[in-house]
């Protein structure tokens, strides 16, 4: 989603590719990722967030995510208590149903949706000590949904993918079920979907996200939902094969895009589809600090890159770490 123009390939880059690539055991045979959570790790401010573009100020998307990608990293509890704690765990920070503020809500007070829905998902896969609002913040996406058992059109792709992902990370599996197959209807001609800003096209962030979504409730729901979802997903899958660049990647005005790259490769793990080529390409990107390049790093690894892409080198989508 956020890519510019990029710099050259640096050589560790290529080094480390080749090392992972012919399956040589890396310095930390413990954790083959180790470097790379030690980048993700490192720039989180004090331990706690990952800011955005005002020095100092928490960008809650991608320190949610970036949570989700150190725990795929082989982060521990212990490692991950500050940035638990901070995003998760804090009334001040996160606000509540009944005093509002802080990150979950808008100005107004309303529900922020598909933010909400990832910190939902996020705590249930950390285990958060949140409970009461957690159970909260689940129960004011379910209020969401209207008489036709769908999200009102204002709800995005993200927004209704998060939701469905939270929903049913939080024993919420039938409202999940269902909002998953009216979330088919989203789907445009090509198979793909949107990126929940461009709504005219189809995205491999905004298909990737949908195809996790999906994958959480595979298998749910009454035969139409099943066939549905399952439809969607086979129509899903052939839009982000066919719209790969030379088939290992994403582009974003004329140059690569990592965070796309990254989604898409979530989405075909979570679905159990072939992502060897996109493993490949994300390796490729590796730098020499540990982080994955991004188009305007200069052969740096970037953090907002690496805070969505970093999984796939383990295999894994954010479904895969519920341990279903």
């Amino acid at each position: 989603m956020f890519e510019t123009k990029s710099g050259l390939r640096v050589i560790a880059a290529i080094v480390t590719a080749a090392v992972l690539l012919l399956g040589v055991a890396p310095a930390n045979a413990a954790n083959p990722y180790s470097k790379t959570l030690a980048f993700l790790k490192g720039k989180f401010v004090n331990g706690q967030f990952i800011e955005g573009f005002t020095p100092g100020v928490a960008d809650f998307g991608f320190t949610l995510e970036g949570i989700l990608q150190r725990k795929a990293l082989g982060d521990s509890t212990s490692g991950l208590a500050k940035a638990v704690a901070y995003n998760l765990e804090n009334t001040s920070v996160t606000g509540t149903t009944a005093k509002r503020g802080g990150y979950l809500f808008d100005a107004e007070g309303n529900l922020k949706l598909g933010t909400a829905g990832k910190f939902a998902f996020v705590s249930k896969v950390v285990s958060a000590k949140n409970g009461p609002l957690r159970a909260a913040v689940v129960k004011a996406i379910v209020n969401k949904i209207d008489a036709t058992s769908d999200l009102p059109a204002s709800y995005n792709t993200y927004d209704r993918a998060w939701a469905v992902l939270a929903l049913d990370a939080n024993g919420y599996e039938s409202q999940a079920t269902v909002l998953a197959a009216k979330l088919v209807k989203q789907q445009r001609v090509d198979g793909g979907f949107n990126d929940g800003y461009d709504t005219s096209a189809s995205s491999a962030d905004g298909t990737g996200i949908v195809l996790q979504a999906f994958a959480s409730v595979k298998g749910q729901g009454i035969t139409a939902h099943k066939s549905a979802i399952a439809a969607s997903i086979t129509k899903a899958v052939n839009y982000l094969r066919r719209t790969l660049v030379t088939r290992d990647h994403y582009e974003a005005y004329g140059d690569f895009n990592t965070n796309s790259t990254g989604y898409a490769g979530q989405g075909l793990i979570a679905v159990g589809k072939a992502h060897a080529p996109i493993k490949t390409w994300l390796v490729s990107k590796l730098a020499a600090d540990g982080g994955i390049q991004s188009a305007w790093s200069a052969g740096a690894g970037d953090v907002y890159a690496t805070a969505q892409a970093a999984i796939v080198l383990t295999g894994k989508s954010y479904v895969d770490l519920l341990g279903k």
